[in-house]
């Protein structure tokens, strides 16, 4: 027994009523919700929920604001006044309605013995709605204070999260399924959609999911839900989807995913540009408090300001680590991967090989071309170089004509490939040609062991094999000076 049942149950006791029933009102849903009750009738519900439109005397009292006293009672009309009885109740000869608190909840008390209440009586049952009213405030801050307290874990914890990480999608894995936890829906997804870009893409998502869903870019001019509340911004809330509306899907038509629940979109805009969305699907209907749903989009906004942070310091990381106009990795940076790469290598007993390459007669051609003209070269050698990389390869810029690929299996014939693609790609320069001039890559190599154990040693063996390939050119009749 409640704290509620106990006051209703006094009261009951003390008027000798045939039934005391207090209700709540809840706002969200418009309805009143019984509860305690204290009845002799047997067709009083245990679990009434009643529509204040269709509650009878109750929305007349939560109209007007003020106790309703009726003695003598026309029977006939019971039934339409009091719907919470399942029947129609004969018999009643007095009832008293009064609200609890500011239109927090009524009191409702009948008799079958008197005319009504007398002076005394109705005192009791007012000073009995002031306890009920206090009880009720009692009752909210600590449903207040559980609140802020689910709300200020949420945050703790996503906050955390993110410390704990620079990546984007790790961080939006804690974000759907914190909130999905938070609010109890069965799906969550974050989207995201780049500055200009033609398509949305799901970074994360949490629950059970159909097979292919987060690999499908989504259009951003689709007329999907989703789709459609990330182009026009804001939010979307459905209460309850229509699984028989064509327009009623997430991002796809025909998807896997149900479509009876209650649906919230919501967005928010990246101070870089683009926009970042948060979608929850329930299978059923929902409602949430406005507490929960402002934890949620601060939540959203706080993980808008960490993406912002993490993609402008993978921006900067990009930069300071390489060559800005061949996109290369710069030759600092190169150095530390080739220490990093060669430690690793001896830890867990792999190969390894590092190539050298260098263009030449660079120098010579400097005295014949303008340095725009050995831009251009440059770029469409760094071009080359990118385009015949080994995928799992590392390779960067050391100098404007000297390159160096590193392979993590030691596949050195991946890298004479590339070291042949990057002289075909000498040869088609046509500018040289018109003066004389003929490009040639001249190659390096080393291998991980046989060639050394330290990064040292690797480059020292490629940089003399290197200087080799120069003085056999040098050799040759009739070739430009390196």
């Amino acid at each position: 027994m409640n704290t509620f049942e106990s006051v209703v149950q006094l009261l009951s006791n003390v008027l000798d009523a045939y039934t005391v029933a207090f209700f709540q009102y809840d706002p969200p849903c418009a309805a009143f919700r019984l509860l305690a009750a204290h009845s002799l009738s047997k067709h009083l519900q245990t679990e009434v929920s009643l529509p204040k439109d269709g509650s009878g005397i109750l929305s007349q009292v939560h109209k007007v604001g003020h106790t309703v006293h009726l003695s003598k009672m026309d029977v006939d009309k019971l039934a339409a006044s009091l719907p919470f009885y399942r029947e129609g109740e004969g018999g009643i000869k007095g009832l008293l309605a009064t609200p609890v608190g500011n239109a927090q909840g009524l009191l409702y008390v009948d008799t079958k013995r008197h005319w009504g209440f007398n002076d005394k009586q109705q005192k009791w049952i007012l000073e009995t709605a002031k306890v009920l009213r206090q009880l009720l405030e009692q009752q909210q801050c600590v449903f207040e204070r559980n609140s802020y307290s689910r709300i200020l874990t949420l945050w703790h914890e996503l906050t955390e999260a993110w410390q704990q990480t620079t990546d984007p999608v790790d961080a939006s894995d804690a974000l759907t399924e914190k909130i999905r936890t938070f609010l109890g829906t069965e799906w969550a997804f974050c989207l995201q959609q780049e500055p200009g870009a033609g398509e949305c893409t799901i970074l994360s998502a949490s629950g059970q999911l159909p097979r292919g869903l987060l690999q499908r870019p989504i259009p951003a001019a689709s007329p999907a839900l989703v789709a459609e509340t990330i182009r026009k911004g804001g939010q979307l809330f459905i209460p309850a989807l229509n699984p028989d509306s064509d327009e009623h899907y997430l991002f796809f038509p025909g998807e896997n995913l149900p479509h009876q629940g209650s649906l919230w979109v919501l967005t928010a805009d990246r101070p870089g540009g683009g926009r970042l969305a948060l979608a929850l699907l329930a299978k059923r209907k929902l409602s949430w408090p406005n507490d929960d749903r402002y934890a949620v989009e601060k939540a959203l906004k706080i993980f808008s300001a960490f993406f912002d942070g993490a993609y402008w310091r993978s921006c900067y990381l990009r930069s300071s680590c390489t060559h800005g106009p061949t996109g290369l990795l710069n030759e600092w940076t190169l150095a530390e991967r080739v220490q990093e790469w060669v430690q690793t290598a001896i830890q867990n007993s792999r190969p390894l090989a590092l190539v050298v390459l260098q263009c030449e007669p660079w120098q010579y051609a400097q005295s014949l071309f303008p340095p725009s003209e050995m831009e251009k070269w440059e770029l469409a050698l760094a071009a080359a170089l990118r385009a015949t990389i080994p995928p799992d390869a590392l390779g960067g810029r050391l100098s404007q004509n000297r390159y160096a690929v590193l392979h993590p299996e030691g596949d050195l014939k991946q890298l004479l490939l590339t070291a042949e693609a990057l002289d075909g790609a000498c040869a088609r320069l046509s500018s040289p040609r018109r003066k004389g001039v003929h490009l040639k890559v001249h190659v390096g190599w080393a291998s991980l062991p046989p060639d050394g154990t330290t990064a040292d040693e690797l480059w020292q063996t490629a940089y003399r094999r290197l200087l080799a390939s120069f003085r056999q050119a040098s050799l040759r009749p009739g070739s430009a000076p390196v």
